[in-house]
C-alpha cells in the first residue's frame, strides 16, 4: 500500500556505523541508537527521523523509522535516500499517496 504523508515508514539497512549502546560481532540487538545521526529525504524533502539505529532481535541489521514528509507529492516512485556519515545511499523508491 502507499504510504502517506505523516506515516512512519521503516527502512532496514546495513552499515549505519557505530552504536550506542554498543552491540557485539554475532550478537542479537536490542534498541541501540546510532552515534551518527541519520538524514532521509523523499525525493530531495528532508523526513523527521524517529529511530535510527539497529533492529532489536537480529543480527548486524539496522532500521530507520522515519515520517514521509508532508511536502512529497503523490507519485508511485518517491525516491528515498539515506545519508549517513557523509554517504549517500543507493536510491530506493516507494508510493506515497
Amino acid at each position: 500500500n502507499p504510504a502517506r504523508p505523516g506515516e512512519v515508514v521503516i527502512i532496514y539497512v546495513t552499515g549505519l556505523g557505530s552504536l550506542v549502546p554498543a552491540v557485539g560481532t554475532g550478537v542479537r540487538a536490542g534498541a541501540s541508537a546510532t552515534l551518527t545521526p541519520a538524514v532521509v529525504t523523499f525525493n530531495g524533502v528532508a523526513a523527521a527521523v524517529d529511530y535510527s539505529g539497529s533492529a532489536p532481535g537480529f543480527v548486524g541489521l539496522n532500521q530507520i523509522n522515519v515520517r514521509v514528509p508532508e511536502g512529497v507529492l503523490p507519485s508511485n516512485s518517491v525516491q528515498v535516500v539515506v545519508r549517513i556519515g557523509g554517504r549517500d545511499s543507493n536510491t530506493a523508491t516507494i508510493a506515497v499517496q
